[in-house]
């Protein structure tokens, strides 16, 4: 019991050591591979923030946009306070089970730490390199957050676990597969279209909009907000717009789209916590 009740912690410790580990030998001699499609834009699409294009070509040491990268490790604080929750209701749980996969002993909440986590960590070796294989990195990680909201709302009225297991594995690989054919953009609304559809369903299947209480509206509206902001920061800031200033230590890509997006997620689980599954 002592164990499962702290997994979250372990999952988080050990994710958190192999991520950053293996990022900071890259920093440390070099990044491989070939520049990223950003870089051969006009102007180019690698988020504004300036980097010596002969670092990249050349596969030097060190982090191509500082900004950009380094302020990704809000993920450590965004997972950490979804593990630290996942572990005070595990133990208030007890013996007793809860139908709410988020407040159980299942490897869900688990799951959705290592998604928090890597949704910033990702997105670093993207920032760090600018090279095509860490943009899908950075993508792996949008993909494996997305495609939990779908799946693990399908989960709270179908509770097979090989629906959700298999169905998240397969489409996190298709959409990380589709990361080198098609835009992400494209990508992660598709995923967020079918996350709406099946909240939608849930809804309508339960008779209640959001979970019907004041406290799971509000958690619910102000994760759209977050995101809806983080977003309209993710547009002006790209390279030519408004908020673009390449040299400047306030990178809007950075500093504002990375901790929205945490912020949402974070948002997201308390939304969930909140749920009486199935419905």
């Amino acid at each position: 019991m002592c164990m499962g009740t702290k997994r979250g912690f372990f999952v988080l410790g050990i994710s958190t050591l192999v991520l950053l580990s293996a990022f900071l030998l890259f920093v440390q001699f070099g990044w491989p591979g070939n520049a990223n499609d950003c870089i051969s834009t006009v102007p180019n699409s690698c988020f504004c923030e300036a980097y010596d294009l002969n670092d990249v070509v050349t596969h030097a040491p060190g982090v191509r946009q500082p900004v950009n990268t380094w302020s990704n490790l809000y993920a450590l604080i965004t997972s950490f306070i979804v593990a630290f929750v996942v572990y005070r209701d595990r133990k208030s749980l007890g013996l007793n089970p809860s139908p709410n996969y988020m407040v159980s002993m299942s490897y869900v909440p688990d799951l959705y730490i290592f998604a928090v986590l890597f949704l910033g960590l990702g997105s670093m070796w993207f920032h760090a390199s600018l090279t095509q294989w860490g943009g899908i990195v950075d993508g792996a990680s949008m993909y494996v957050f997305a495609a939990f909201l779908i799946f693990y709302s399908i989960r709270r009225i179908n509770t097979s676990a090989s629906i959700f297991w298999v169905g998240y594995v397969l489409t996190v690989l298709l959409f990380t597969y589709l990361h080198t054919v098609l835009p992400a953009v494209v990508n992660i609304l598709i995923l967020v279209a079918v996350y709406l559809i099946v909240e939608i369903y849930i809804w309508i299947r339960s008779g209640k909009i959001l979970q019907g209480t004041p406290k799971t509206v509000t958690l619910w509206l102000l994760a759209i907000a977050a995101i809806l902001a983080a977003s309209i920061f993710w547009w002006a800031s790209q390279t030519g717009n408004f908020l673009c200033d390449p040299n400047s230590i306030f990178q809007p890509h950075g500093i504002l789209w990375h901790p929205l997006a945490g912020i949402m997620a974070v948002l997201l689980y308390f939304y969930w916590r909140e749920a009486m599954d199935p419905v």
